[in-house]
């Protein structure tokens, strides 16, 4: 079970639809009237939560605290989250479940808040990080990797 990208309620029973060139995980309420892309109501089609596919097809990883990033960001503008709905054309209720970590914002919602808030909320998981970092070192020994 899942809650609904828009209304926030727990559903069984997954849409994929398309809110103005957006695809959003909705319930069969909210599904109603909108061009629906899919039906996954297959758990295995679920995406990896907290992980964004680019189009540099390079995986970024959505932050371990997001909700208080954007927190951060919105009580930094000094406005409150009605305000930064509309900037964003999004609903206050599900913008709230983000901010609350109750649910991870689609790749769509995570580039307009940093773009909105001036903040970062993807990075390179750490492990690919280290890597990247590693394979930098031209004459890496065996005692740079053990602890």
């Amino acid at each position: 079970m899942e809650d609904c990208e828009l209304c926030g309620r727990p559903t069984e029973h997954v849409y994929v639809v398309d809110v103005e060139g957006v695809e959003l995980r909705v319930c069969p309420r909210c599904a109603k009237g909108k061009k629906v892309v899919r039906d996954e109501s297959v758990p295995a089609k679920a995406p990896k939560p907290g992980r964004v596919q680019h189009a540099q097809h390079a995986e970024l990883q959505l932050v371990d605290d997001y909700g208080a990033r954007i927190r951060a960001g919105r009580e930094s503008m000094k406005i409150p989250m009605r305000v930064l709905a509309e900037m964003l054309n999004e609903k206050e209720t599900f913008l709230s479940r983000v901010e609350e970590q109750k649910t991870a914002p689609p790749e769509a919602l995570v580039k307009k808040l940093e773009k909105a808030l001036g903040i970062k909320l993807l990075e390179e998981p750490a492990a690919e990080a280290s890597e990247s970092a590693r394979r930098g070192k031209e004459n890496a020994t065996l005692g740079d990797f053990v602890g």
